[in-house]
């Protein structure tokens, strides 16, 4: 609409000029005919330059409203990394508790069997950063925002270095617990499985209980035999090393996203 607004007095100025240097031309004045050309040259170059420039700060303008609306989806996939990342931080810090608990206990009892079992468990953190809309720009072949480079930059850091970071991170937690899954297959030999070991297994889709061959105070002993073993708490140690490890980048996720997500919000009030 701009462009059409400068186009109606260019014309009318190129009308004025042509006016002037035809009457210049048909009583003989070839100076003045020829500095009336070259102004009516200089304008034309002038409207052309004008309405590029015009243009360009359509286009400049259009992307960057598409830049703030891809700001308003990676805060939603932000407060999505937050919110799944402080859980997996509250799962860490139970599993680490039980894990100082068994470290720190002398006597176990039988009742102190089914808790056992879980700080044997060998449970790992699949979590991944929700990198939807990044991906999405990156699909559409923009290598950064326009009009917010610095935020860029940042957007940019977080989903290749710190989720390159947390994807190795969960590798390797799924790697260390996979290989040490071989106390299990000693355990089974001798250790009937029991029907609270099937529900946790099952993750809540197994309800039903079965009836136990194994006498249960035989059964806690050989639990509690193992517990005190040096390859049991071998494994408990090694559980909290690798909990702990993943628990503190995940904290560092939790930290980095919190803080990008807060100076998107401050660029998008601004």
């Amino acid at each position: 609409m701009v462009v059409l607004h400068l186009e109606k007095p260019k014309q009318s100025m190129i009308k004025f000029f042509r006016k002037i240097r035809g009457k210049s031309l048909s009583e003989g004045k070839t100076g003045e005919y020829l500095k009336y050309a070259i102004g009516e040259i200089v304008l034309v170059m002038i409207g052309i330059l004008l309405a590029l420039q015009v243009n360009n700060w359509n286009e400049n303008r259009k992307a960057y409203n598409n830049s703030k609306n891809y700001l308003f989806e990676i805060v939603t996939d932000l407060q999505k990394d937050t919110s799944h990342f402080n859980y997996g931080i509250g799962v860490l810090n139970k599993l680490m508790a039980d894990e100082e608990w068994v470290l720190n206990t002398v006597d176990y009892t039988e009742k102190d069997t089914d808790r056992l079992w879980d700080c044997l468990s060998g449970w790992y953190m699949d979590y991944r950063i929700n990198s939807r809309t990044f991906q999405k720009i990156q699909n559409q072949g923009r290598s950064k925002l326009v009009g917010v480079d610095n935020l860029s930059e940042k957007i940019n850091a977080y989903y290749t270095s710190i989720n390159s970071r947390t994807k190795m991170m969960t590798a390797w937690d799924i790697k260390d617990v996979t290989e040490r899954h071989s106390w299990l297959r000693d355990l089974e030999k001798t250790i009937e499985t029991s029907n609270y070991r099937m529900q946790a297994f099952g993750a809540g889709q197994v309800t039903k209980s079965f009836p136990m061959r194994q006498d249960s105070t035989a059964n806690a002993e050989l639990i509690i035999g193992f517990a005190n073993s040096t390859r049991a708490r071998n494994h408990y140690k090694n559980n909290y090393v690798r909990h702990t490890r993943v628990r503190n980048w995940f904290i560092k996720v939790v930290s980095e996203s919190t803080k990008l997500m807060e100076e998107i919000e401050q660029e998008l009030e601004e």
